[in-house]
């Protein structure tokens, strides 16, 4: 009985001594550094709970009410978080070792992630703190400037409006849109409107042609993959971030005001000998000065709204995200503005060791309100350009009250009027998913199925009422258009991929199936006139069902359906990480092309060296070197479809029969001639770099030289004219881009300031080197005088300027008599003192459409980005600069041929008897030396260095926060295109193009880029 006591008590002490070492709490010190020293800032919490604190300028800390077998968890921006048990000790000294750097992270590639230090091919990559603080509602404008041989530009400011992507310049005259992956999925352009980038985990870029060649027929422009986000393993994370911003353009044109304009004026009509319009106002009887630029620009505001919950555990995670983004544009915000709102839910359940499955899901809708745009005119910027500052803005006798000018009229009005009379409502809805299942059947296989549905909805419709301003302009009956456009794709990929290491070689083969099915349809497009007016300035109208029936009413279907069919491999292989292969082989079947060419194949191989675990390797500041070389082919389907066949299409509507008893009747004729042997145009691109690693990888370089070779373009081939139907479209074009690339990173300390800096730079030369049997295609022509000014030719740029060069201007008489040929002629005998100068480029002694030659390109030679990054204690600010060098534009948007057009204020510094050295030519209404004619006058220098976004956070102490249960609070401000250096005297110098490639480069009076400021904050519990 007393040993059984005695063994109670003991039992009974243990069970005792268990609880407080379950329950005791412990104060918890100690110091927290790197390898160069103590560091401050550092966050300390205790794992599962908001509770923590910060260490303090000489990296101490110091936590109270630690439970004993808690954990803490040490995290710093730049270091690799570290968790580590409490165990009951009262000091804990901890060093952080840098974080993961881009030479050892993950990086996405095709069907798979791999370690970047073993990677054979460029790949550029882009994570969610790179994404984070801009005021943008687009992910394709936060990567401008972040990644080297990636060009993005901008189409517009207005918002909603597109952008163009370009990787390793542009390869083609047709479509040079990049293939976009998202989780997996082969999605359609324009889905980088549509999402939350605060869902996005990482984009990467596979560049060259081994990397990008696994996806075959739709690779030649690169491909974009980007990652979502999935849940982290934890407690269950709610987080939001929210912004308002204000926005205005960064720069508007000066124009020039009411007494500099009458005087420009009647010095252009005295300098042409010509009377001035009746009525015209001298410096006396001017009564108003309108800045039209002032009238049609206003401030507007921005607004965006990010949620999220996740939770993951061993078994499974599960996101949910919300967001809301509002837009309003600086010209007339009730036609001008963006809503969009988007939900996605991303997760993964683990059944066993077996299987598991998951599914990606993503809806959103979007409302888009649009003013007419990037044209010479029909545009309210096109208006403000030339219109006249003696008019008022309105005028209550007027049409709708807007004023008109007497004297500018020809194609122009009021700007207020033209966006009175603009009304445009677009819509888009998305709904893009996957569902996919993982199966390891064995050790180091895994099989996994993904089926996929991208299904898009555009609706929209516009109205016109009827209006007179102007005997020349005016609208009897008002109009209506309306449409209605389905697409949808569904994707199923199979694929299994093993993997194996046995001693110190490393093995993976991926070998899968692609098969995919793409409906584009219109069920809808039409437009109508007549609604009754008395309700028709009232939106509820605004559709054809609401026209009488009439002849004026029309509309058209269309559906086109493409198959693809694919499979694939690659293999990986590496010996002790140090001598390197990949080689990869697609087949690809497109319903694009007919019977002949329907199938391919793109082959591709790379190999690399770390040279730096070579034995002779000799101890220095390089830690680590590469050499890689890769080679790939790569093929581009984006064609329209049944090129390979011969069509018949509607010409016209054609009613007969006496009025009131007619009957419509379509036209039809071919609409081009067939031709069975097209196929893809296919890319060849060899590449060969070097990555290093300096000081422990403080400083990461990557440097890559590339040559790509794009033949079998798609364009119309030459017939004679008797054939009497459009030429076929033929494989016959080629065109090479060569260039230069760098990565560069480096990050280093200075005291408690840590600091990470990334330069990306990119070189490129673009040269056509075959095009059809004339030698050159025309692009875009210039309305104004009807003259074609960018052109595909052999041995020039795609897309390069044509016109004549000038050489300076003329001061007085002598030297027009001075400029004279051979035979002692004057080359320019029409000219005048005041008058340009033409080269006479093929020394023929006349100046005529012969001394055309190239007068720029649309073309960067150099394109940089440049980010820095600096952190102190609860401080952050990030800078991002972007520049692009060797570029030109052309100025299409200046008018000289409309009567008594306004001027910008670089016209005051014009050729006059007492300014012979003034930088413009006179001004006249009988311009006999044809001034206005496609010259490099119209043409200026593009480059531009843009601060493109700075951004300064502060991130409120630990301490504090875990008195309300708060994980992280930020709050910062943003200021996107604080500063712009540039010589462009327009709109802007980053403009993209209007939708063909070769109208690249011209400047029709762009909707500027914004400056936008905005107040934000960032909150996790």
């Amino acid at each position: 009985m007393k040993k059984e006591s005695i063994i109670t008590v003991v039992l009974f002490t243990f069970l005792i001594s268990l609880g407080f070492k379950s329950f005791s709490q412990v104060e918890v010190s100690g110091v927290v550094r790197e390898s160069s020293g103590v560091l401050p800032g550092v966050n300390i919490q205790l794992k599962g709970t908001a509770q923590g604190t910060v260490t303090d300028t000489n990296g101490l800390y110091k936590l109270t009410g630690v439970p004993s077998d808690g954990v803490l968890v040490f995290s710093f921006v730049g270091y690799a978080t570290q968790e580590i048990q409490v165990g009951g000790r009262s000091t804990i000294d901890v060093t952080l070792i840098a974080e993961v750097t881009s030479l050892n992270e993950v990086v996405v590639v095709g069907y798979g992630v791999q370690k970047k230090s073993v990677v054979t091919s460029p790949i550029s990559k882009v994570d969610s703190k790179d994404l984070a603080g801009f005021s943008v509602p687009r992910v394709d404008q936060m990567l401008q400037g972040q990644m080297a041989g990636v060009t993005i530009k901008s189409s517009s400011g207005q918002p909603g409006s597109g952008l163009n992507i370009f990787i390793r310049g542009v390869g083609t005259n047709g479509d040079n849109s990049p293939l976009i992956i998202i989780d997996g999925l082969v999605t359609n352009d324009g889905i980088l409107s549509a999402l939350n980038p605060a869902d996005i985990q990482s984009v990467e870029v596979l560049k060259d042609g081994s990397a990008a060649a696994i996806y075959g027929a739709r690779s030649a422009n690169g491909v974009i993959l980007i990652t979502t986000k999935k849940a982290k393993d934890g407690k269950a994370t709610f987080t939001y971030n929210g912004s308002y911003g204000i926005q205005q353009p960064w720069r508007t044109p000066k124009m020039l005001n009411s007494s500099e304009y009458v005087s420009l004026i009647q010095e252009k009509y005295a300098n042409g000998g010509s009377p001035l319009p009746t009525n015209f106002p001298d410096q006396n009887s001017i009564q108003n000065n309108t800045n039209w630029m002032k009238a049609i620009f206003q401030s507007s505001a921005t607004q965006s709204h990010q949620l999220s919950v996740s939770k993951g555990t061993d078994a499974g995670s599960f996101l949910a995200s919300f967001s809301y983004y509002d837009q309003k544009g600086v010209i007339a915000p009730e036609k001008s503005n963006l809503k969009r709102i988007t939900a996605r839910v991303n997760s993964e359940q683990k059944i066993n060791n077996f299987l598991s499955f998951g599914e990606n899901l993503f809806v959103m809708h979007l409302e888009k309100n649009s003013i007419p745009e990037n044209s010479e005119f029909g545009t309210p910027i096109a208006d403000a350009l030339v219109y006249d500052p003696t008019t008022a803005i309105y005028d209550k006798n007027a049409e709708y009250g807007f004023a008109q000018s007497p004297f500018v009229q020809k194609e122009y009005i009021n700007p207020l009027s033209r966006i009175f009379i603009s009304n445009r409502t677009d819509y888009q809805d998305e709904v893009t998913g996957n569902l996919y299942f993982k199966v390891t059947p064995i050790k180091n296989l895994v099989f996994k199925t993904d089926l996929g549905v991208d299904y898009s909805f555009y609706t929209g419709n516009g109205f016109s009422p009827s209006y007179h301003f102007t005997p020349a302009f005016f609208n009897t009956i008002n109009d209506i258009y309306q449409y209605e456009t389905k697409a949808r794709r569904w994707q199923w990929e199979n694929y299994a991929t093993y993997s194996r290491s046995f001693g110190k070689h490393s093995a993976e083969a991926t070998f899968g199936t692609t098969a995919q099915v793409r409906y584009d349809g219109t069920s809808f497009s039409g437009s109508s006139s007549g609604v009754q007016q008395e309700v028709q300035l009232n939106p509820n109208f605004w559709y054809i069902t609401g026209t009488p029936d009439s002849l004026q009413r029309s509309a058209s279907s269309s559906i086109e359906k493409k198959a693809l069919q694919s499979f694939f491999g690659r293999i990986n292989y590496n010996y002790d990480e140090k001598y390197l292969l990949t080689v990869s082989l697609r087949r690809d079947g497109s319903s694009q092309f007919g019977a002949n060419y329907r199938y391919g194949l793109f082959p591709a191989g790379s190999v690399g060296w770390v040279i730096s675990r070579e034995k002779f390797w000799p101890q220095s500041a390089v830690t680590f070197a590469k050499l890689r070389a890769s080679y790939g082919v790569n093929g581009n389907d984006r064609i329209g479809t049944l090129a390979y066949a011969s069509t018949i299409e509607r010409t016209g509507i054609y009613p007969f029969g006496k009025p009131g008893n007619q009957t419509i009747y379509n036209g039809l004729s071919s609409s081009y001639s067939a031709n069975p042997n097209i196929r893809w145009e296919q890319s060849k691109q060899l590449d060969i770099g070097l990555e290093a690693g300096l000081w422990n990888d403080k400083l990461v370089v990557e440097l890559d030289y590339y040559v790509k070779t794009t033949s079998g373009l798609l364009m119309a081939s030459t017939v004679p004219d008797y054939i009497g139907t459009n030429a076929p479209t033929a494989n016959v074009g080629e065109v090479v881009n060569k260039g230069w690339e760098i990565d560069a990173k480096y990050r280093t300390s200075l005291g408690p300031v840590k600091m990470q800096f990334k330069l990306s730079g990119a070189t490129l030369n673009n040269k056509v080197t075959v095009v059809n049997a004339d030698g050159y295609i025309d692009g875009y022509t210039w309305p104004i005088r009807n003259t074609v000014i960018t052109r595909m030719e052999v041995g020039q740029p795609i897309g390069f300027f044509r016109g004549y060069k000038t050489n300076g201007i003329f001061k007085n008489t002598d030297d027009v008599f001075a400029y004279i040929n051979s035979n002692g002629d004057p080359i320019q005998p029409k000219a005048k003192p005041g008058d340009l100068k033409f080269v006479d480029a093929n020394h023929d002694g006349v100046i005529d459409s012969k001394d055309i030659v190239n007068i720029g390109k649309p073309w960067p030679d150099l394109t940089i980005g440049f980010n820095a990054n600096f952190n102190y204690k609860q401080f952050d600010l990030r800078m991002l600069f972007a520049g692009s060098f060797g570029n030109q534009i052309y100025r299409s948007y200046e008018r000289q041929d409309v009567p008594n057009n306004n001027y910008q204020r670089q016209w005051l510094d014009r050729w006059t008897p007492t300014n012979t050295n003034g930088k413009y030519p006179r001004l006249t209404t009988n311009d006999t030396n044809n001034n206005t004619r496609a010259s490099d006058f119209y043409v200026e220098s593009a480059s531009y260095l843009r601060l493109r976004n700075i951004q300064l956070g502060y991130t409120l102490p630990t301490a504090l926060m875990n008195k309300v249960n708060i994980s992280q609070f930020r709050v910062y401000v943003s200021f996107d295109n604080l500063l712009t250096f540039t010589k462009y005297t327009g709109f802007d110098p980053e403009i993209g193009t209007s939708g063909w490639i070769l109208d690249t480069g011209i400047d029709k009076g762009f909707y500027p880029q914004l400056r936008t400021v905005s107040f934000g904050a960032n909150l996790s519990f």
